[in-house]
């Protein structure tokens, strides 16, 4: 067996514990899913752990596509797409760009969207800055460029004044400056300062953003384009990497660019799109129906009843003193326990009472910011949230007695900039 470093042995271990105490890596045994409830350990376990935001993983229209699509084509259509594909991802593409308003390509994960746009995208005399907290998929596409010699710089989360030196100071050397964030990130909920990184774009010329919207899709702006649209108009040195896994409910990776000759350039020379196979024919169908419903008048309905419900979670978490990492109006999140052994023992404590949540530690979240994270999917009711959210209390006064927490603290961790944070890169 190969030999590892202390850190991932240490980060195994925790991991391991986890395990063992069933709050991570654990195995729902439902017979049926409907979204809300898993059968964890033979009992039923209401989900705080579900990105499908918006509930259309199990819209019947959305699945009657998929079922139609298998039996006229299959499971699949086992060619390279540089070769030929069917016409219903012709189709598929289409659809996604009449609800985008802007050209598209589809990949069957973010990941690989991130993988065939980076390297076409990004010239060689570019440099790349990575927001710190920026998702383990774009981090994965900019680590192989690194690899090839591209210069990669890492930045405190969302610090714009130190953006704005690097900008200048890099400017005088590379063709172009490309900041590479989350449009919502993932761990903590918070929103990427979009308006301000419009007035960059436009201040400097060589200045670009790249933004990873997965978890900003479909819960918010008009027809669900997601966090970052719903901030700024496009820019034409805006690109967008976006999931259909999480609030659009039918899974695959979806690439935004604001011309068409970036999207033919891609589709024509990047790595994903030409060596790996198309979407299946499920996905693809499935992805038609979620924008014909995205498209329709009556979605905002769907959306303002997840907003209805990310206000209640955070009036009844401010009214109990919990310690979130912030007032994000988004469907994630994150409440600070303090500590690896306080997460864990929370996870295990709210999973006894029949609620499953993710724990997060290092390295998903900075070492002195472990703590759980929440997501709110349209399934969830707001009976749902005041029991969890009244059972994380009663734990943390529990852990308070026994001298093992202070909430103030923790509060004060998630507004202190350390450069401890640089060690997660």
């Amino acid at each position: 067996m190969k030999l590892i470093t202390k850190e991932l042995e240490q980060i195994n271990t925790t991991f391991e514990y986890g395990r063992s105490l069933g709050i991570v890596r654990a195995v729902a045994k439902n017979d049926e899913y409907d979204g809300r409830n898993l059968i964890l350990d033979g009992k039923e376990t209401v989900f705080f752990g579900n990105c499908s935001y918006m509930g259309l993983d199990q819209n019947q229209e959305i699945k009657d596509a998929a079922k139609n699509a298998i039996d006229k084509y299959g499971m699949y259509f086992s060619s390279s797409r540089t070769f030929v594909g069917l016409e219903l991802f012709e189709q598929m593409e289409e659809k996604l760009e009449e609800m985008f308003e802007k050209p598209v390509n589809v990949t069957t994960s973010t990941t690989f969207a991130h993988i065939s746009n980076l390297p076409i995208l990004i010239g060689k005399n570019d440099a790349i800055i990575l927001d710190n907290y920026v998702h383990s998929s774009m981090q994965t596409a900019v680590n192989m460029m690194r690899n090839n010699g591209d210069h990669v710089e890492i930045l405190r989360h969302s610090r714009l004044d130190l953006l704005e030196d690097r900008i200048k100071i890099l400017s005088a050397k590379y063709n172009n400056i490309w900041y590479m964030i989350d449009g919502i990130y993932s761990m903590m909920g918070d929103g990427a300062p979009m308006k301000e990184l419009e007035f960059l774009m436009n201040k400097y010329e060589q200045f670009c953003v790249y933004a990873d919207d997965a978890h900003g899709t479909s819960w918010t702006g008009k027809k669900g384009v997601g966090y970052v649209l719903n901030e700024i108009p496009f820019h034409e040195k805006l690109f967008i990497g976006m999931s259909m896994s999480k609030g659009f409910g039918t899974g695959g990776g979806l690439m935004v660019y604001p011309d068409k000759a970036s999207k033919e350039l891609v589709k024509n020379l990047g790595k994903t799109m030409i060596f790996s196979g198309p979407p299946h024919p499920a996905a693809a169908a499935a992805a038609i129906k979620s924008a014909e419903i995205h498209m329709r008048p009556e979605f905002a309905d769907l959306q303002l009843d997840l907003k209805r419900k990310i206000e209640f979670f955070w009036k009844k978490a401010n009214q109990l003193s919990l310690p979130l990492s912030g007032n994000y109006a988004t469907p994630i999140f994150f409440i600070g326990a303090g500590n690896t052994e306080n997460t864990a023992y929370t996870a295990k404590a709210l999973l006894d009472s029949g609620f499953f949540v993710s724990p997060c530690t290092f390295p998903s979240v900075p070492k002195n910011k472990t703590g759980i994270r929440i997501t709110l999917s349209r399934y969830i009711t707001l009976k749902d949230i005041e029991h969890l959210l009244e059972m994380v209390n009663h734990i943390y006064l529990q852990l308070e007695k026994m001298g093992k927490m202070d909430r103030e603290q923790v509060k004060r961790r998630f507004t202190e900039k350390s450069t401890k944070e640089l060690i997660l890169s």
